[in-house]
């Protein structure tokens, strides 16, 4: 996606990375695939039981992380098409979830906000996610989920990804 993305920076080969990979579960790319489709597949038979689609939960948790966002950087955000997070919004606004505002300076451009009820359906859904997240990591103490995330943050890095939600430098001049 433009802007969520610069490349990869090349890191110095470690004893990792020179080791001989002789197996795909030795390829983490492919672990981490599997664990990340297994848990959304689990958080999205979750929020289906209480009514909700999993875009729905994207779309959602990204305007609580950081509310008022245009609908492009809601794409961006979510990583979801721009026709879907158009169709999304718009479900979102008839279920009275959330609220879609022209800008003042650019009436093409379109925030969206959460109302109360957004919210309190977010809720419901982050107490799902956070279920699913907590049983990933059973079994890990406190420094192993702490390095973990670290390892995670720098394998993000070393890709060139920029992490979107709840970065002050990401704010475009038309939040401002």
């Amino acid at each position: 996606m433009a802007g969520n993305s610069r490349p990869a920076r090349r890191a110095k080969p470690s004893s990792v990375t020179t080791a001989r990979v002789t197996r795909l579960d030795d390829m983490l790319p492919y672990l981490m695939n599997r664990l990340v489709a297994r848990l959304n597949q689990n958080l999205t038979e979750q929020l289906r039981k209480l009514g909700y689609s999993f875009p729905e939960w994207r779309v959602l948790t990204v305007l609580a992380a950081e509310d008022g966002l245009t609908l492009g950087q809601l794409t961006e955000a979510t990583m979801l098409p721009q026709p879907t997070v158009s169709r999304l919004a718009a479900r979102l606004e008839r279920r009275g979830f959330l609220e879609r505002q022209a800008s003042a300076r650019d009436s093409r451009v379109v925030h969206a906000q959460l109302t109360p009820q957004g919210r309190a359906a977010h809720r419901r859904m982050w107490r799902l996610a956070v279920a699913e997240y907590r049983a990933a990591v059973s079994g890990f103490d406190a420094a192993e989920t702490a390095s973990l995330m670290r390892a995670m943050r720098r394998m993000v890095a070393n890709a060139g990804i920029e992490l979107w939600v709840g970065s002050p430098a990401r704010r475009s001049p038309s939040r401002r």
